[in-house]
């Protein structure tokens, strides 16, 4: 899955920057000399407030879009930051590093888990002794309440006067399977009319507490700590492991 040029655009506008608080979360777990790794950073929504706190980030993300962004908000703020346009499950990364971070919840696009499972592999490659993987989870306990499996969904946010992008959605979840299958149309309305559209596929993960806990010692991590969290008015369940 690739973020395009509008779900840019309303990603930037939904969450904005990451707040004081959360920055000062991984401000507890790092210090400004360690070298952290952002997969999937997207536009920079944690990755530009690490930079100017004085932390080194290394940035990559498979969306042009998204990576383009990142830079251009960067450079508002006097930045350059080292961004790598790949998969991450494909690319090369000679550097090792004393931290892997992956916020929001975006573990939960590595789908099937079979694949969820490589990255954990790739992320002990990439981790010096002893380095720290942080990621934010979540359940979406509010879909397994329903009595069914398929719902719609309706979000938009204003980009500027008589400027808006909607995206209007179908969410099928696979309760047993863990899995939700989403279907999205972008719309950007200017005066009342769509000028652009964009479709979007996605499927979304989830691991219960105790099941990635046992799968995080499994694939080789230690000292697994659990952190619950309001991000963006969403419970997020943070995981801090160390490598063995």
């Amino acid at each position: 899955m690739m973020y395009g040029t509008l779900c840019t655009e309303f990603y930037n506008a939904d969450k904005k920057m990451a707040p004081p608080d959360e920055v000062d979360f991984y401000k507890t777990l790092f210090k400004t000399a360690d070298l952290i790794l952002e997969p999937m950073c997207g536009s920079g929504r944690l990755l530009i407030p690490l930079l100017r706190e004085g932390y080194t980030v290394h940035g990559i993300d498979n969306s042009s879009d998204m990576l383009k962004s990142c830079r251009e908000r960067a450079a508002a703020f006097g930045l350059e930051p080292t961004l790598i346009e790949a998969r991450i499950e494909e690319a090369f990364l000679p550097d090792k590093y004393d931290g892997i971070i992956i916020p929001f919840g975006s573990f939960q696009l590595f789908y099937p888990r079979s694949l969820a499972f490589q990255m954990l592999e790739q992320f002990k490659t990439l981790l010096k002794p002893n380095g720290k993987l942080v990621m934010d989870l979540s359940v979406p306990w509010h879909s397994l309440g329903e009595n069914t499996e398929e719902s719609t969904f309706h979000r938009e946010v204003k980009t500027a006067e008589n400027t808006l992008i909607r995206i209007d959605g179908i969410n099928k979840v696979h309760k047993y399977e863990q899995y939700t299958q989403g279907v999205s149309t972008y719309t950007k309305w200017v005066d009342g009319r769509v000028v652009v559209r964009e479709e979007e596929q996605m499927n979304i993960c989830w691991y219960y507490r105790y099941e990635m806990e046992l799968i995080l010692e499994k694939y080789g991590f230690k000292n697994v700590q659990l952190a619950e969290r309001y991000l963006n008015h969403r419970n997020q369940m943070t995981f801090v492991a160390e490598l063995k």
